[in-house]
C-alpha cells in the first residue's frame, strides 16, 4: 500500500477552492487535500499557457526552483502561491488537469525515493552545469529520456520548499522548450513566448472571453486565503471592463463560501483553518483584494 504523499505548488486556479474543484465537474474533484501551506518563490507569473480556446497561468524567470513558507510579511520579488498535501496515489489526477501523460509512471519509476518531489530535484540539480537558460532545457531532456516522453502543455518541475520538503509545480514549456526537439510546445504553435496580461489575451481572436473570466476568478479567490495576488490584479487592471465584471462576482457571499468550503474540504472546520490562515479581513488586506472590493461592505 502506497502511504507516500506528495506536495503541489499551485500559482494559478489551484490557489482557491472554486479553481481546484470546480463545483464538482473538475478532474480533481474526489481528491482528499490532505494540508495546505501559503507559500513564496522568486518567479514572475502571467498568463502565457494556450489550451482551447483559453490563456492560463505560466511562469518565467524561474531558475532556482527554491521557496520558503509564508510569514505574515510580504517580501518583495517573490510570487506567492499555495502548497498543497496530497496523497501519492491522487499525482496522476494532477497531471492529467495539466496535460503531462506519466504521473503513474513517474511513481513506479521513483518508488525508492520517499516523493517524487524528491527525485525530480535530484535529476534537477544534476542539470545544472549550464547556464540558468540552459540547465532548465537540460531538465526537460533528462526528465524526457527518463520517461521517453514530454508534454507541450505543462511540465512538472521540483520546488525545494525551506523547512518544508520538496513539493512539485507545473511549467509550461515555451522559450526554454519541451526537453524534444521534435515537439513544439503549445505556446510555441502559438506564438507565446512571453507572459501577458489581460489586454493581450482579449485581444486573441480565439479567446473565450467567458472561459477567460471564469478563470481569472478562480485566480484572484486565492486572494481570501491571504495568498498575495496584487501581480494578478495589476495583469486584470489593465482592461478597465473587464476588472469591473470581475468586481461584479466578488461579493462577500462569495468570498465567505470560497474561505468556508476549502476550511471545511481540507481542515475539516473553520477553527483550525483560521489558526493557519488567519480572518477574511486580514487576508483580504494581505492579498491586496481588498483593494479591488467594496471596502463598505467589511
Amino acid at each position: 500500500m502506497n502511504n507516500k504523499t506528495e506536495l503541489i505548488f499551485g500559482y494559478g486556479s489551484l490557489m482557491s477552492f472554486h479553481g481546484l474543484y470546480r463545483n464538482g465537474t473538475g478532474i480533481l474533484n474526489k481528491i482528499k487535500i490532505l494540508d495546505a501551506f501559503r507559500a513564496q518563490i522568486k518567479a514572475k507569473r502571467g498568463f502565457a499557457k494556450p489550451s482551447n480556446n483559453n490563456i492560463f497561468m505560466d511562469l518565467d524567470f524561474f531558475y532556482k526552483l527554491k521557496g520558503s513558507v509564508i510569514n505574515k510579511e510580504l517580501k518583495q520579488g517573490c510570487l506567492e502561491g499555495l502548497v498543497i498535501k496530497i496523497n501519492q496515489k491522487d499525482f496522476p489526477k494532477f497531471c492529467k488537469r495539466e496535460g503531462y501523460a506519466r504521473g503513474i509512471k513517474l511513481i513506479k519509476d521513483y518508488s525508492e525515493y520517499d516523493s517524487i518531489g524528491e527525485e525530480l530535484w535530484n535529476l534537477f540539480h544534476d542539470s545544472r552545469d549550464n547556464d540558468s537558460y540552459q540547465f532548465i532545457k537540460e531538465y526537460r531532456k533528462n526528465l524526457r529520456e527518463r520517461m521517453n516522453y514530454t508534454s507541450e502543455h505543462y511540465i512538472p518541475h521540483p520546488l525545494e520548499i525551506q523547512n518544508l520538503g520538496y513539493a512539485i509545480l507545473f511549467i509550461a514549456p515555451g522559450k526554454y522548450e519541451t526537453g524534444n526537439i521534435n515537439l513544439p510546445s503549445r505556446k510555441e504553435q502559438e506564438g507565446i513566448f512571453d507572459l501577458m496580461g489581460a489586454n493581450d489575451v482579449l485581444k486573441r481572436s480565439n479567446i473565450n472571453r467567458n472561459e477567460f473570466f471564469n478563470y481569472t476568478l478562480e485566480c484572484l479567490y486565492g486572494g481570501v486565503h491571504g495568498i498575495n495576488i496584487r501581480d494578478i490584479i495589476d495583469l486584470i487592471s489593465e482592461v478597465p471592463q473587464f476588472l469591473k465584471d470581475l468586481q461584479k462576482k466578488l461579493q462577500i457571499e462569495s468570498l465567505v463560501n470560497e474561505r468556508t468550503q476549502f476550511a471545511n474540504e481540507i481542515f475539516d472546520n473553520l477553527e483550525i483553518y483560521q489558526q493557519k490562515f488567519g480572518n477574511l479581513d486580514q487576508n483580504l488586506r494581505r492579498s491586496g483584494l481588498k483593494s479591488i472590493l467594496d471596502i463598505e461592505k467589511f
